[in-house]
């Protein structure tokens, strides 16, 4: 039983198809149609709904593909791509937004694509150890658990302080950084603010003494306000005038009020030179402390803090440190064993893996290739496959040598061996190239891999088409010189249409449905 099955595709907007939905079911699917129909177009809504990128360009500014998923636990997931006013791709997850990267990565444990030009499963080291580690029953897990060990302690060991020399070498930075902050003797976080508050109003009432001496030499000349006090106070203090007479009296002794604070001002107490040298030396200072500490006093003073945290927890590290270093020792030891462990199987399902595969490469119509891994790293963990094509000729990596039909055929080779680990599998024209009782055998294999998980396949040659479980047959017409593509499920008396079609053409002719008739009889 499949740990993932595609359920449903439903794609609108993509290259010339504007709105399909297809519901797909367990086993071998093949999706059929004349080049240029857009088969492929499916494989590319996948690939979307992957969290991938498809060449094909979109029918106008809205786009929308989705794929739902049965998982092994009797889930439902679904996968969304979208795009809006022509904005670019967005990516959800059951309706909830996500980055494509996310996207990717959960579809990769899903779903299978392999094209022709896109077998990324035989070209990536990690996926080639996964593959042989999985054939071969290769349980990693500890050599893993104790490099996940082997970090932790060398982190704890930099936490530590590092060697003897290091530690008193944090320890004395760590005291001279306190010492530097303390000399500054910073009284609030805001002191900056503060300081340059006072020197602007200390700056400001500089710059105006002499006009504040001006008002106060106005106020007691002797023909300025002295007279009209005079002239004020000479009114009767009875009735209306009496009141204006207050009034006036009142303004005028709030006027030398405010006049004689203004002049106080001015007092040398109040104004001093030096205050203001000493204020600029001082706004300079904690702003260069600042500047070397994170920006302001208050990373400052977090910056003392953390060196007294450094202290006191160097101190006393050293027996720590040196009981750490014990177990580091220990645990590399461990390492070493085990990685030692772990090669030699990997090197021992290697070695078999490549003969299985090399028994499947004749059916899948690579008859005179073989395939040979290369192992190295300490833990046989640098993994590459190298492909010969014929007898006699030179080999390379696969991703080098291979064409796409080869990758995809290796591929198939590969997951008849091992599987996809009960991920849908989908292959777009592996058959291509080939034909007659070769494309019988690679039907065949993909309906034996269908045993195992869900495959589909888009193809063109009826051998193939014939093995399958469910087939689709994509159409392409032409309506008021508007290209629509339409797609749908074909059975019984339909199916053998269009498998006569793939034998002889449009005009199928009564021995090509004999034919087809004789292909879906398995």
């Amino acid at each position: 039983m499949s740990k993932s099955q595609l359920l449903s595709l439903s794609v609108q907007g993509l290259g010339v198809i504007s709105d399909v939905t297809l519901d797909f079911s367990p086993g071998f699917t093949v999706i059929t149609g004349e080049t240029g129909a857009g088969k492929t177009l499916l494989v590319d809504a996948l690939t979307l709904c992957a969290g991938g990128d498809s060449r094909t360009p979109r029918r106008g500014d809205e786009l929308a593909v989705s794929a739902v998923f049965l998982l092994d636990d009797d889930r439902e997931i679904c996968l969304q791509r979208t795009v809006v006013n022509a904005q670019r791709l967005k990516a959800s997850v059951d309706g909830s937004p996500t980055s494509s990267e996310a996207l990717r990565v959960l579809g990769q444990e899903i779903l299978s694509i392999h094209g022709q030009h896109d077998s990324l499963r035989l070209k990536n080291r990690t996926e080639v150890v996964a593959t042989i580690d999985r054939f071969g029953g290769v349980d990693s897990s500890q050599l893993t658990d104790l490099r996940g060990e082997l970090a932790r302690l060398r982190a704890d060991q930099i936490r530590f302080g590092g060697s003897d020399s290091e530690r008193e070498r944090q320890i004395d930075f760590a005291r001279f950084q306190i010492d530097e902050i303390d000399r500054a003797a910073i009284s609030s976080p805001t002191e900056i603010e503060e300081s340059l508050e006072r020197l602007q109003n200390l700056t400001a009432i500089q710059d105006q003494m002499v006009a504040i001496q001006r008002v106060a030499d106005q106020l007691e000349a002797e023909d300025g306000i002295g007279e009209f006090v005079h002239s004020v106070s000479s009114l009767t203090s009875e009735g209306e005038v009496g009141v204006v007479r207050s009034q006036l009296l009142d303004a005028i002794r709030s006027i030398r009020a405010a006049v004689g604070a203004l002049s106080s001002l001015t007092d040398p107490e109040n104004v001093d030179p030096e205050e203001i040298d000493t204020l600029n030396r001082r706004v300079d200072t904690l702003r260069s402390l600042a500047r070397k500490y994170g920006g302001d006093l208050s990373s400052v003073l977090s910056a003392r803090q953390e060196a007294e945290s450094v202290i006191h927890n160097l101190g006393n590290a050293a027996e720590a440190f040196n009981a750490n270093e014990v177990r580091i020792r220990e645990v590399e030891e461990l390492e070493r064993r085990e990685a030692a462990r772990i090669s030699h199987l990997r090197h021992i399902a290697a070695d078999r893996f490549t003969s299985d595969v090399n028994e499947n490469l004749p059916r899948v119509a690579l008859p005179n290739a073989r395939i040979e891994i290369v192992t190295g790293g300490y833990d046989g963990g640098e993994m590459d496959i190298q492909f010969y094509p014929n007898p006699g000729s030179r080999g390379g990596p696969i991703q080098h040598i291979g064409s796409g039909g080869e990758l995809s055929r290796v591929l198939l080779a590969v997951s008849l061996v091992v599987g996809e680990s009960g991920r849908v599998t989908v292959f777009d024209e592996i058959d291509s190239g080939i034909g007659g009782n070769v494309a019988q055998s690679i039907g065949e294999c993909l309906r034996d891999l269908s045993h195992e998980q869900q495959v589909i396949a888009v193809t063109h040659l009826a051998s193939v088409a014939a093995q399958a479980d469910h087939h689709f047959v994509v159409e392409k017409h032409v309506v008021d010189n508007t290209t629509r593509t339409t797609i749908r499920a074909v059975s019984g008396s339909e199916r053998v249409t269009e498998i006569a079609r793939m034998l002889s053409g449009d005009g199928a002719v009564t021995e090509s449905r004999a034919l087809a008739e004789r292909l879906l009889q398995r």
